[in-house]
């Protein structure tokens, strides 16, 4: 680049060619190489000694293996216009292949380039050089021409022979790349740390100036003018003769710590700045000065610092000694230091015992930090700013005080280098203590000392982002407490926490030291596995972590028992992010809990589809009663001795629009889990108990009839539907209603489950058991909560007939209801051998297909007219 002249020899202007990431060649008018950047030689893998002096051409031959090839004359064509012209030139896409020295000689590789040919102007206006900037487009080439299934070595298409295309015809991706070029060399001129300007003539005029110059000088129209009229508060100051003797002579100048008075604001009192400049001027082709280079820093803030340090430099001295901190002061050259009394007191030494010597302060200072603070110390001598170190220092009894050092260099020598360095010394152990509190507790789980979700997540990050470069793998399961929820509300929740300590403190044993063991929150953990060779070791980690949680739990001189759900997915196999890996277990552990609990199962694709689905059936479920989506549908339910309708079942039915029916085993976990069964159970609800009372009017008898509530539902202390209330405002007695719960609310039954039951029992509202038997039970809690009716699982009577186990399991609900002052209700009766067997037994009711399917409000109001005229 040195064959630009004197221009070039401005640090900022070749070091903003050689720094940009885009390649450069310069050549002369006759297309000689004259230099090239950085960037330029790597892409094309030759040495400046390889190119510089060559023509173009030369250094870059043809390939020989292309007969007829225009590139050659294209490119060449291209440099001519820009001599005519004295504009720039654009080649969007050019097939040039260039040579690579292998053991067998030079081999010409296939390339495409996008060319840019700029002319530089004298000052004259005519071409003194001219720079090329090529852009390897070869992979975007490559690209297209495999979307359209044309072979490379065919492709004709992107043979340009002559001519200039206009940026409409040039590949989309190639004019951003040059655009982004563009932009970049503006930016890299704009955005210079310091001021520039370009002025030429022997009148100054400026011709280009970055935002720096405008912050020093003010915002006001400079470019076009000369330098007298763009500034002419400078006048007086010397700077105009500076600039005429630089270009008279054509020697540069350079100012230290100049003042300059500016008016940076229009009608605004002259601002007084110190200034670091250089007058650099560059030559014409006839080795003329041409102009000059202005380049430089607003240093006011430094200067003015250095001399209100050199003022209060003896204040400072003095009030140091009051603060309690420690002054040392070092000289550099022999390596003495005068350190104070107060710096030997903080820790513990006697002046015998710690010499002035700079060696005695760094043996003391932490192997770990010792690094760090040389290079601290380093770097102020030179810089002639005041540092900061924070380290650990070794007391006389062996403990470690963390410190903050503060030292700036205040002598120097003829030659410019450091002689002497001064400081002070404050003890921040508290400080540093307080700090790391803080972060623990940011990153580590209060109650069991785990990893929080904040450290998992950046630990997750960072093995995701070793791993491609491993070669083994990493593996991420999510682990659930069954039944933990059970244990905290039976046991109270200080209970609940001892166990998720002693479980923390089990899922740390069955991994290595190297692998991380994390709670999200509630009863749910993670692990990260890592510097997986083979699924053995994953695998030998989940079936540890399943027996250590199924072993009892002594809490409180009571035992629980709960066990573990696990899902298990895999880098890079089942994901590559951590947001993906996340959700992958997340979806395996509720697989793995769905199964049967106490097991763990892999991420697999078919799960992503089931979590899909269920988005979606979440989202359209939110607009679903809204939009008449759902239905209530009603069984009948048979008196077995009379055969008469007895009673009926309000069912949910939802009516996808796209999906079609939703079966409620899909639906309804979801709409519990998003808090929507509130509102529709109590929509629900509001319709069986309308429909009672249109039935009651009719038949002129209670027309009792049954509604599911959700536990979320009983649970729930949120604000909603009062059912006792809307059903004296409709005028029905309780007795209209039949509240069917499970066995598990029984179980884990709150003081507002309790409550809420003893309240129905009192309104007169009874309450059904629902799929009795398949769940925990206790005679106790039956008894205890007054329940009016058992309904037998359909499981249990589907098979009644054939299997003798399944008999007895029903004539025992049937004995034990009746003992208890409870009726039975057997579900799923579809024959009549079913229907005479419960009969005979003592059922006393039953529903099923055997008698009606669920049907509309409309259609159940027929069927007991029906039964009304037959009877």
């Amino acid at each position: 680049m040195a064959r630009l002249g004197p221009l070039s020899e401005s640090m900022d202007l070749e070091a903003l060619v050689n720094a940009s990431p885009f390649p450069y060649l310069l050549l002369s008018t006759s297309f000689v190489i004259l230099g090239a950047n950085d960037a330029y030689l790597r892409i094309t893998a030759r040495s400046r000694e390889e190119i510089v002096d060559r023509k173009l051409f030369e250094a870059f031959p043809p390939d020989p293996g292309r007969p007829g090839n225009l590139s050659f004359d294209v490119i060449h064509e291209s440099l001519c216009r820009v001599l005519a012209t004295r504009q720039p030139d654009h080649l969007a896409v050019v097939n040039y292949n260039i040579p690579v020295q292998t053991p067998d000689g030079p081999v010409f590789e296939e390339r495409y380039w996008s060319l840019i040919h700029t002319p530089v102007l004298d000052g004259r206006g005519e071409v003194a050089f001219i720079f090329q900037n090529p852009i390897d487009v070869t992979e975007l080439v490559r690209l297209q021409q495999e979307r359209h299934g044309r072979p490379v070595q065919d492709d004709v298409d992107y043979q340009i022979a002559g001519g200039v295309f206009s940026r409409a015809q040039a590949l989309e991706t190639t004019n951003r790349l040059l655009d982004m070029e563009r932009e970049h060399l503006l930016n890299l001129f704009r955005q210079a740390p310091g001021f520039v300007a370009v002025v030429h003539g022997p009148q100054h005029m400026v011709n280009m100036v970055n935002e720096a110059f405008y912050q020093l000088v003010g915002h006001r129209d400079i470019v076009g003018k000369s330098i007298k009229n763009a500034l002419p508060e400078l006048a007086g100051q010397g700077y105009y003769g500076l600039l005429d003797q630089v270009f008279k002579t054509g020697n540069a100048f350079v100012g230290r710590q100049m003042k300059v008075r500016l008016q940076q604001q229009p009608g605004a009192p002259l601002s007084e700045r110190y200034v670091d400049f250089v007058y650099q001027p560059f030559t014409g082709v006839q080795n003329e000065t041409a102009g000059i280079f202005i380049q430089g820093h607003d240093v006011t803030e430094q200067k003015l610092a250095q001399d209100a340090l050199q003022i209060s430099n003896e204040r400072w001295m003095r009030a140091v000694e009051g603060i309690g901190d420690g002054v040392w002061d070092w000289d550099i050259e022999t390596g003495e230091v005068v350190y104070s009394r107060r710096f030997r007191e903080m820790f513990g030494y006697s002046e015998q015992e710690f010499p002035d010597r700079i060696e005695a302060w760094t043996r003391r200072i932490h192997p770990e930090d010792l690094p760090g603070v040389l290079a601290v110390i380093d770097a102020g001598e030179y810089t002639r700013e005041p540092v900061t170190m924070e380290f650990r220092f070794r007391c006389r009894d062996g403990s470690w005080k963390w410190v903050r050092s503060r030292g700036v260099a205040v002598g120097h020598d003829k030659n410019a280098k450091p002689s002497r360095m001064t400081g002070t010394v404050t003890d921040i152990s508290e400080k540093r203590e307080s700090e790391d509190r803080i972060w623990y507790q940011a990153n580590f789980d209060a109650l069991t000392g785990l990893p929080n979700r904040r450290l998992f997540r950046d630990r997750l990050d960072q093995e995701i982002r070793k791993a491609p470069r491993s070669e083994h793998s990493l593996c991420l399961m999510f682990i659930d407490l069954d039944r933990f929820k059970e244990v905290n509300d039976l046991m109270g929740h200080d209970a609940g926490d001892q166990l998720l300590v002693e479980a923390a403190k089990r899922l740390s044993q069955c991994v290595r030291s190297s692998d991380t063991v994390a709670r999200l929150g509630g009863d749910e953990f993670t692990v990260i596995l890592t510097e997986l060779t083979d699924l053995a070791h994953v695998e030998d980690v989940a079936e540890k972590i399943l027996k250590r949680l199924v072993e009892p739990f002594s809490l409180n001189q009571q035992t629980a028992y709960v066990s573990g759900s696990v899902g298990i997915t895999l880098y890079n196999s089942d994901a590559s992010t951590a947001e993906q890996l996340i959700n992958n277990a997340d979806q395996a552990m509720y697989a793995a809990k769905n199964a049967g609990r106490n097991q763990f199962r892999y991420f697999t694709a078919s799960m992503q589809e089931r979590a899909h689905y269920r988005l979606r059936l979440a989202n359209d479920l939110r607009e679903a009663l809204a939009a008449g989506q759902l239905d209530v549908v009603y069984q009948p339910v048979v008196e077995l001795a009379t055969g008469h309708i007895a009673k009926a079942e309000a069912l949910l039915r939802w009516n996808h629009p796209v999906l079609g029916q939703v079966e409620p085993s899909q639906f309804i976990p979801i709409a519990e889990e998003t808090g929507l069964i509130k509102e529709i159970g109590d929509w629900v609800f509001q319709q069986a108990a309308g429909c009672s009372r249109q039935w009651q009017a009719q038949l002129g008898k209670v027309m009792q009839i049954s509604v599911n509530a959700s536990p979320v539902q009983i649970r729930s202390t949120e604000p909603g539907l009062n059912w006792l209330r809307y059903l004296e405002m409709l005028g029905l007695l309780g007795s209209s209603i039949v509240v069917e719960i499970t066995e598990g609310l029984l179980l884990n039954a709150s003081a507002t489950v309790a409550d809420k039951l003893i309240e129905y029992r009192d309104a007169g509202i009874q309450v059904a058991i629902d799929d009795f038997g398949t769940g925990y039970s206790s005679m106790q809690y039956l008894k205890k909560f007054d329940i009016d009716y058992l309904k037998i699982d359909r499981s249990f009577v589907r098979d009644m007939i054939t299997d003798a186990s399944d008999r007895t399991i029903v004539k025992s609900i049937i004995v034990m209801a009746h003992e208890l002052g409870m009726q039975v209700i057997a579900e799923g009766i579809e024959t009549n051998e079913q229907k005479e067997w419960l009969r005979a037994a003592g059922c006393d009711y039953a529903q099923g297909f055997l008698f009606s399917k669920a049907v509309t409000a409309e259609a159940f109001q027929q069927l007991m007219a029906q039964e009304a005229r037959s009877h």
